[in-house]
């Protein structure tokens, strides 16, 4: 069989129920990923790899993530079609062009501190550009000027000098974070009412953020 984008999403909908929250996915992600063909945020290079399902170098040490664990972590957001979001490392922009189809009426604000990778990414992203705002800057510590959010992801891992209350006072009431360790954990926080609601998810490996609050 030939393997194409179409290919590429099937294979992240019947992994699901054996994935890091054994669950099926939302089919409206199932749906967006459709209309994201992987092969256009990636590399050359790395073109006749586009519809595996992991993830692949885009260079300067970064990623663009499994297609199972961005289906995973869009689900987690519980997006809705007007949500402000920011996601912080966008690298090439493949999840951020997914999240964009899921709140339409909204807005992404996606981050990238590798100028070249934030260069990249403004090309693989022209066709998406109407709701996504591309930040060529650190995203480590948010953006207090355009906030607040109504969820905030990051794609890259966090070291244990990460502080998540930066982030979290840039959410919205029932806002949520959703941000990986490098080795190690994945954390999904709901802010409701000045109360943090905490899920754990085990085993997960992501590239290091880069910045300041890394």
């Amino acid at each position: 069989m030939m393997k194409n984008n179409d290919y590429l999403v099937e294979t992240v909908r019947k992994k699901a129920i054996y994935y890091l929250d054994n669950q099926n996915r939302d089919e409206r992600i199932i749906n967006a990923m459709y209309r994201v063909d992987r092969a256009n945020f990636l590399p050359f290079s790395m073109k006749d790899q586009a519809y595996e399902d992991i993830p692949l170098p885009i260079g300067h040490g970064q990623t663009c993530s499994q297609p199972s664990m961005v289906a995973f972590m869009l689900d987690q957001l519980e997006i809705q079609e007007d949500n402000k979001i920011l996601e912080i490392g966008g690298g090439c922009g493949y999840a951020a062009a997914i999240a964009s189809l899921l709140c339409r009426k909204g807005m992404i604000y996606t981050s990238e501190i590798i100028s070249e990778l934030a260069d990249t990414m403004q090309h693989n992203l022209a066709a998406f550009l109407e709701n996504i705002v591309i930040l060529k800057e650190d995203g480590s510590s948010g953006f207090q000027k355009v906030a607040p959010f109504d969820r905030i992801f990051l794609s890259a891992g966090v070291s244990s000098y990460f502080d998540h209350q930066i982030l979290l006072d840039q959410l919205t009431d029932n806002g949520i974070l959703l941000y990986p360790e490098k080795y190690g954990n994945l954390y999904k926080l709901i802010k409701r009412k000045n109360h943090i609601h905490e899920k754990i998810f085990y085993g997960v490996s992501f590239v290091p953020l880069k910045g300041k609050n890394s």
